[in-house]
């Protein structure tokens, strides 16, 4: 059995390197926006039930694939070691962590709009730039498909909250997004403190400064919280901006619909003379 796990798992060679924004680079970002914004449409016009389901199957999935992930790591590394980095430090795989109480527990309700947002600003920072996916590793390995399995689940469950109406966000309420991120800076250095060493050190939510040497250290923690921050409001942006549209859309059909119905009835009345 470990043997066949080993090979079913282990990369041996690389084939078709996965590069930053190479075709197979943008393959996985198509693949992920694409069949989220189908997903959507979908569903559209089914019934709450099945929308209903949809999200509550991405919430068991998500904490279910990255646990997994501890288990399958051992076989898919040479050193058969788990790395720490997965540890729920970052970002996104904290959101993953609070994606099913969010979900699921009520008690969440007052603050799930907040872990809906992060989870979006969250894998599209991934998506956009892969980093534990990039340099030497197969587009088809493990390791790849399961970080962009994991961050498409994300950003699916986020997205389609906001698409169906399950969060509502408002301009009046974005500062939650700031004391959050706030927290979770102090969560990383809580992390990044506690785990690193002198043979590795961590750079959990990018806070040291070792992963961005261009920002002064002092700097970073600063730097990361406005700048998530600032993408959480264009996610904010882009929500309100959405949904002016399509009222206009809806607007302008209504009244096309109600000029069709005018048109009708004045041949009627013609055809009545």
């Amino acid at each position: 059995m470990r043997d066949f796990l080993i090979k079913l798992f282990r990369e041996t060679e690389v084939v078709l390197e996965i590069k930053l924004f190479s075709i197979w680079h943008f393959m996985y970002i198509f693949l992920i926006v694409g069949l989220t914004i189908g997903l959507a449409f979908l569903l559209k016009n089914k019934s709450e039930n099945a929308k209903d389901f949809t999200l509550k199957l991405l919430a068991y999935l998500i904490p279910a694939i990255y646990i997994a992930d501890f288990f399958i790591m051992p076989l898919s590394r040479e050193s058969g070691e788990i790395d720490l980095d997965k540890l729920p430090f970052h970002i996104c795989t904290l959101m993953g962590c609070f994606v099913p109480f969010a979900q699921f527990n009520k008690k969440f309700k007052p603050i799930k709009h907040v872990i809906v947002v992060l989870s979006l600003v969250a894998s599209l920072m991934y998506i956009t730039y892969p980093g534990s996916a990039l340099g030497g590793i197969s587009t088809f390995s493990y390791k790849v498909v399961q970080t962009f399995v994991f961050h498409g689940m994300l950003f699916s469950w986020g997205f389609l909250n906001l698409a169906w109406g399950r969060v509502k966000l408002t301009w009046k309420n974005i500062w939650m997004e700031l004391v959050a991120l706030c927290i979770i800076a102090l969560w990383a250095t809580f992390g990044n403190a506690t785990f690193s060493s002198e043979q590795h050190s961590f750079d959990w939510f990018f806070i040291t400064g070792s992963t961005f040497p261009f920002v002064p250290t002092p700097l970073m923690p600063f730097t990361v919280i406005a700048a998530i921050f600032g993408m959480c409001a264009i996610i904010y942006g882009i929500y309100f901006g959405t949904i002016k549209v399509m009222e206009k859309i809806a607007l302008k059909r209504g009244v096309v619909v109600a000029t069709e119905v005018e048109k009708s009835e004045q041949n009627t009345t013609t055809e009545e003379k």
